[in-house]
Order: C-alpha cells, then sequence, then structure tokens
C-alpha cells in the first residue's frame, strides 16, 4: 500500500515543473501565481533559462506549524532537502547551484470548502473548478474566479550549513577509501623492499600490521583534516550571520506587540507574507500598478534581480500603533542572485515598512476577490488601485500588510 504524497510533496513537484515547462502550479494561490509569472517574464527578458529541483531523501526532516483558523486555516509546512538550480543562456549553463536548504511554505485551506463545477461563459464547456484556473482548456477564454482550496500563498528557501543527510556517509566514504589505498600501497612496498633474508612468513605480517598502522594514521589525519574543513565551512556560515545578529528574537517580539491586537499571530506566516510581498514588488515590471506597494522610490535596483531567497532572519526595528493602523519596519535578509552580464550572488538587506489596519486579520485574503468599500463590487485589486466600476482608491492594509517603502541596506 503507498501513501498518497502530501500537499508539500505535488507543491513541490509543481514548482519543479513550472522551472522547466512554465506550467503553473495547480496548488499555488492566485497572488503567487502572479508572483511567479513576473519571476517568468524577468528570466525571459534576459534570455534566461532556469531549472529547479528539491531532491528530498527519506531521511530529511519535514514538518508542520499550524495557526489555526476559522474558517480559513493556515499551515507553515516545512521540509529539508538539497537545492539544485541551473541558469542557462543561449543553451549554455552559466550557473549551477547546489546547496542543503530547508523549504516552507503556507498552505491555506477553507474548512466549508467543496470543489464546485464552473461553466466557461463564452462556449459554455463545464469542468471542475480546479481544470478551470488558467482559462477554459477548450476555448482558451480567461475569467475571474475564486481560489481552489487549499492553496499554497508563499514559499522560500533558508539555506544550511552542510547536507547533513550524506556528510557522514560520505566522510566515512572517503576515510575507507584513504585507508584501503594506504594500506594496499605501503604493505606491497614494505614486503618487496624488506630485507630478502627474512622469510616469506615474516615478511607477510610485518608489512600487513605496517601498513595497518600506516593506513590509520593516514585516515586519522584525513579525518582531522576534513573536520577543519568542516569547522571553516561553519566560520563562514557564522561569519555571514553576524549581519544578522540583530535579528535575534524578533519573532519574540513581534508576537509579543501583536498578540494584544491579533491573539492567534504568526510569525512565521507574517515571515512568508513578508517575503511574498518583497518578491512579487522585485520581480514586477509595473509597480505603480500594484496595489501591494504605495511608495514614490526609485526600485531600479531590484530590476537586475533575477532570484531572491530570505535567509532566515529579519530584524524588527520599530513597531508602532497610529489611528487605528499597524507601522511595522524590518530588516529583511536575503541571498540575492543578480544578472548584469553575469551572475553575481550576494548577501543583501532590504529595510521594509508595512502597513495594516488593526481590524485587518483575515490569513485566508486575496487581492485578487477584494470588495470595494464605496460600491460593494468585487474585483481583482493585484493590477489596479482603483475599483473599476466606481473609480473609488482602494487600498490594500484594510484587508492585509502592504508595503510602504523598501530601501537597500
Amino acid at each position: 500500500m503507498h501513501n498518497e504524497p502530501s500537499n508539500l510533496d505535488v507543491f513541490i513537484k509543481e514548482m519543479h515543473a513550472w522551472s522547466v515547462q512554465g506550467k503553473k502550479p495547480a496548488l499555488a494561490s492566485g497572488e503567487l501565481r502572479y508572483l511567479l509569472d513576473c519571476r517568468r517574464k524577468r528570466l525571459e527578458t534576459r534570455g534566461l533559462v532556469m531549472e529547479e529541483t528539491l531532491e528530498h531523501r527519506p531521511e530529511d526532516i519535514t514538518g508542520q506549524v499550524d495557526r489555526g483558523g476559522d474558517p480559513i486555516s493556515a499551515e507553515i509546512q516545512y521540509q529539508e532537502g538539497l537545492r539544485h538550480v541551473v541558469f542557462r543562456k543561449a543553451g549554455k549553463i552559466i550557473r549551477k547551484i547546489k546547496e542543503p536548504v530547508v523549504f516552507y511554505a503556507t498552505l491555506l485551506n477553507r474548512k466549508d470548502y467543496r470543489e464546485k463545477e464552473i461553466t466557461c461563459p463564452n462556449c459554455g464547456h463545464t469542468a471542475m473548478a480546479s481544470e478551470m484556473r488558467d482559462g477554459c482548456p477548450y476555448c482558451g477564454t480567461v475569467f475571474e474566479m475564486e481560489d481552489v482550496w487549499p492553496v499554497f500563498s508563499s514559499y522560500y528557501y533558508v539555506p544550511g550549513i552542510v547536507d547533513r543527510s550524506t556528510m557522514m556517509p560520505n566522510i566515512k566514504r572517503a576515510l575507507q577509501r584513504v585507508f584501503t589505498g594506504t594500506f594496499l600501497i605501503l604493505s606491497a612496498v614494505l614486503f618487496f623492499y624488506t630485507n630478502a633474508e627474512y622469510p616469506f612468513w615474516a615478511r607477510l605480517p610485518l608489512s600487513l600490521l605496517g601498513g595497518a598502522l600506516a593506513g590509520g594514521v593516514m585516515a586519522f589525519t584525513g579525518y582531522y583534516l576534513m573536520g577543519l574543513v568542516l569547522l571553516g565551512k561553519a566560520f563562514r556560515a557564522a561569519g555571514r550571520a553576524l549581519t544578522m545578529v540583530g535579528g535575534i528574537r524578533t519573532d519574540k517580539k513581534m508576537e509579543e506587540k501583536m498578540r494584544p491586537y491579533e491573539p492567534d499571530f504568526s510569525y512565521p506566516y507574517f515571515e512568508g507574507r513578508l517575503i511574498s510581498l518583497l518578491r512579487a514588488i522585485a520581480f514586477s515590471d509595473r509597480r505603480d500598478q500594484l496595489s501591494l506597494y504605495e511608495g514614490n522610490e526609485d526600485l531600479s535596483f531590484l530590476d537586475t534581480i533575477v532570484d531572491m531567497q530570505y535567509r532566515g532572519a529579519s530584524k524588527l526595528q520599530d513597531f508602532a500603533v497610529e489611528d487605528g493602523v499597524f507601522h511595522v519596519r524590518v530588516k529583511a535578509y536575503m541571498d540575492v542572485l543578480r544578472y548584469e552580464n553575469r551572475m553575481r550572488r550576494r548577501d543583501e538587506s532590504f529595510e521594509v515598512c508595512l502597513e495594516k489596519d488593526i481590524e485587518a486579520d483575515d490569513p485566508g485574503f486575496t487581492v485578487q476577490k477584494v470588495q470595494c468599500r464605496s460600491c460593494g463590487s468585487s474585483f481583482d485589486a493585484l493590477h489596479r488601485k482603483t475599483c473599476p466600476y466606481c473609480g473609488q482608491p482602494y487600498r490594500l492594509i484594510h484587508d492585509d500588510w502592504m508595503i510602504t517603502s523598501i530601501r537597500r541596506r
């Protein structure tokens, strides 16, 4: 009997298919699908092709953190693995990345949801909602519809230091080779170059003993050197992490400040939302039309980014509540890959200001289906800042977190 793959397993496979074929993940929310569209367009305008895979082994750790909620529940699911990324330009590989990571994704689910049949308003074809997310498969008509539940609303990778699942087997394999090679070579040398006056039965055990002793010494030396290499990697990672020391306890601080207003506030969920918003703005080429962002800075420093991953830490710099609105300033530590005629990877930090109404707390909110506070009409606010029916300006802070400023630090 085979166990059914989890939603996270399916989503990871869909993300691989998106990177290779451009097929949007069925388990991705509307906002996340938009982000993936923007990211793919950024790659295509620069003539780049990316293939991304998360290799998961049985010994890798998986788990989840529940946020709860009614009727919308949220789960932050995570999985260890080995991330493989290949960038190509004109068919040639220009960058390869292979690194241990922890993959985080936020899964939203509506407890009372039952998938319904949808009828195409153009040709009349009827199919389940999950089959119509990208439009009618027969006539190609695209129309607005609610998210199909459950959906993943955000994802990010946090880098590791070493590949824990393969580290010890690789060390054992290397030491066995060192011991065996040293043993065979030195035993042969001792046997053939020992004074021939010694009889065969005396030379053989002495040669084998000498080879074994030398092999043990070499294996111990190899183990010591490998330990130094791992220690060097740990120091290197620690050196990179020094810039993030200010982020220690940020999750606790943020939760302490938010709990009086939102008893079920979850910092991991907030992190996912922060990274999702930052990425959407970074990869968009029409930031002036995004309801996710209200700012007037020059964000051209984001235009060369082709990959942006979270380093697993952020620093709460300021928190205030004024006139019924949360004002939060956070420094997000990111691993950024830029393409400027060549690939350049570096650690960067971004100071992000966010705002949200105190009354807004809906973990299942989607900006693709908002209700105008003036005329009550429902519309997709992802690409517009005004109601298409009455012209009333729409502000995301009434429903969810919105970014008002981004600065590179």
